[in-house]
C-alpha cells in the first residue's frame, strides 16, 4: 500500500459503491489514488486499525465500527463528536461527513414534526441533526430501549422535544398530529426494509404517508424504493439516500485533500452515472402491469432506451419456450395451461441476475402466487394506469386477445373494472398512461430516481 491509498472498513461488506464513488472523485480532481474495501470483523479492530492509520492516507467506517473504532483514535471532530459515531478517518482524527451529508441533501427540517423510523446509526445522525434543526422529534423502533438510549442522547446535546412511541398507534395519538393545523411533517427512514436484495421490504403503511409533507429514505439501493414509489405514488415528495452518499464522500475527500479542486461539471456527471451504477450492482426488474392496451410494451421500450437496460417481453418469451402462439395457447390447452407457462417463464427471468425491464401480460400478476414470486426477488412493479376509453380505442375489436375474441365491448369493460383494483394493490409506482409513450417512459424514469432523462 502507498500514501495514496484508501478505503472502506465494515463487516460483511458485501456489494459497495464506495470504490467508484472514490475513485470517480479522485480522477476528478486530477488525483491519483486507490480505494480499497477491507472487510473487518469487530475482533479484528485492534490490530488492524493501527495497520491501516499507518499505510493508508484515509478510510472511511461503515457498519458496525462507527462507533467501535473511537477507541483507537486520538480524536475526534464536532460533528463525530456530537453523534458518537465516526465515518471518515484522517490522520488519527475521526469525523463525520454523514451529519453535514445529510442535511446538504435532506430538505430543511426547522419548525416540522419528525418521524424517524428505527435508533441505529443512521437514525442517530438524522435524530442529532433534526434536533439540530429545532424539529420536533419521535423515534419508532422495534427495540424501545435502543430509541430510549438514543433519545436521551439527544437530549443531552440539544434542547428539544424527542419522543419514542411504543407503536404506530400511540404515534397517531399524539398531540401535535391531531391539531386543526398541524406543522409541516416528515418521515425519515434509517432501517433497512427495503434494502436491496429484499426490495419487498417497507418500514411504514402506504395508507398513512398522508400525514407527511415529504419523506426521505436513507436507502439507496434501489434509488426509488417501495416506500419512495409510495410516496411519489401519492404525490407527496419523497428522496432517497443516494444524494447522501455522494455528499458525505465528497466530504470525505475534501478532508484528505483540502486543496483539491472538484468541478461541478464533472461531480454532475459522476452523480449521474452513480445511479446507473446502482442498477449495475445491484440487479432490479422493472415490472410493467396494466390491463390489456395499456402500453406496456412500447412505453417499456422507451424506458428501456432511457436507462439503457434490456427489455423483455414475458408473452414473446412464453411463445419462444412453447413454438406457440398465445392465442394457439389458449385455443388448443385453455388459461389454466396457458398461466402456469407465465408463472414458469416469469419465475425463470426475475433470476437473470440482471437488471431489465419486464414487460406483463395484463393478467400475468393477478394471481397471488405470481405476486409472492416478484416480492420474493429483486423487484419492483409499475403499474400503467391507463383510462378506459383509451384503453377500448386501442383494442378495437379485441382481435389477437385471447380472453375478449368474440365477447364484446361488455366482456372488456367488465375484465377491466374486476383487474384495475388488483393492479393497485399489485403496484409500487401508479403511473398515468394516458401520454404518449415517451412522455410516460420519462415521468417513470423521473419517479424511479432518474430525473431529467428522455428518451
Amino acid at each position: 500500500m502507498s500514501a495514496t491509498d484508501y478505503g472502506l472498513i465494515g463487516h460483511p461488506l458485501g456489494h459497495s459503491l464506495s470504490p467508484f464513488i472514490h475513485e470517480s472523485l479522485l480522477a476528478a480532481a486530477r488525483l491519483n489514488g486507490t480505494y480499497r474495501l477491507f472487510d473487518l470483523e469487530p475482533a479484528e479492530l485492534p490490530s488492524a486499525v493501527p495497520r491501516l492509520l499507518r499505510e493508508l492516507s484515509g478510510f472511511n467506517c461503515t457498519i458496525p465500527h462507527k462507533e467501535k473504532i473511537i477507541p483507537f483514535l486520538q480524536g475526534l471532530d464536532p460533528a463525530a463528536a456530537r453523534c458518537g459515531a465516526v465515518n471518515t478517518v484522517s490522520r488519527g482524527i475521526g469525523y463525520n461527513t454523514d451529519y453535514a451529508g445529510f442535511l446538504q441533501d435532506c430538505p430543511s427540517m426547522a419548525g416540522h414534526n419528525i418521524l424517524i423510523l428505527g435508533a441505529g446509526g443512521v437514525s442517530r445522525t438524522m435524530a442529532f441533526a433534526a434536533a439540530a434543526s429545532g424539529a420536533d422529534i419521535w423515534l419508532l423502533a422495534r427495540r424501545s430501549e435502543q430509541s430510549e438510549a438514543l433519545a436521551q442522547a439527544v437530549r443531552n446535546r440539544h434542547e428539544c422535544r424527542i419522543r419514542c412511541p411504543a407503536n404506530l398507534a400511540e404515534w397517531l395519538s399524539e398531540e401535535p398530529f391531531n391539531q386543526p393545523e398541524p406543522r409541516p411533517s416528515a418521515l425519515l427512514n434509517g432501517t433497512p426494509l427495503g434494502l436491496w436484495p429484499r426490495t419487498d421490504g417497507l418500514p411504514f403503511p402506504p395508507e398513512l404517508l398522508t400525514h407527511f409533507n415529504w419523506v426521505y429514505d436513507t436507502i439507496y439501493n434501489p434509488v426509488a424504493t417501495r416506500l419512495i414509489l409510495a410516496a411519489r405514488s401519492r404525490g407527496i415528495p419523497a428522496r432517497s439516500g443516494l444524494g447522501m452518499l455522494f455528499a458525505q464522500a465528497l466530504l470525505a475527500e475534501k478532508i484528505w485533500h483540502p486543496n483539491a479542486i472538484f468541478p461541478e461539471a464533472a461531480l454532475a456527471a459522476i452523480k449521474k452515472h452513480l445511479t446507473r451504477k446502482v442498477l449495475e450492482q445491484f440487479p432490479l426488474t422493472l415490472v410493467l402491469t396494466g390491463f390489456m392496451g395499456s402500453g406496456k410494451s412500447t412505453v417499456g421500450s422507451c424506458l428501456a432506451e432511457i436507462l439503457d437496460l434490456p427489455l423483455t417481453d414475458l408473452d414473446h418469451e412464453i411463445e419462444a419456450a412453447s413454438g406457440r402462439t398465445v392465442a394457439e395457447i389458449f385455443a388448443a390447452a385453455g388459461e389454466p395451461v396457458f398461466r402456469a407457462m407465465e408463472q414458469q417463464q416469469l419465475s425463470r427471468l426475475l433470476r437473470t441476475g440482471r437488471s431489465q425491464i419486464l414487460a406483463a401480460g395484463g393478467g400475468a400478476l393477478l394471481d397471488p402466487a405470481a405476486e409472492a414470486l416478484v416480492r420474493q426477488n429483486p423487484a419492483l412493479v409499475i403499474y400503467l394506469d391507463t383510462p378506459l376509453p383509451l384503453i377500448r380505442q386501442r383494442l378495437g375489436g379485441g382481435e389477437g386477445r385471447p380472453l375478449l375474441a368474440g365477447q364484446g365491448d361488455d366482456r372488456l369493460e367488465s375484465l377491466f373494472w374486476q383487474r384495475e383494483p388488483r393492479y393497485r394493490a399489485l403496484a409500487d409506482l401508479r403511473i398515468d398512461g394516458s401520454g404518449s409513450p415517451r412522455e410516460i417512459a420519462a415521468a417513470l424514469a423521473a419517479g424511479l430516481g432518474f430525473e431529467g432523462e428522455t428518451a
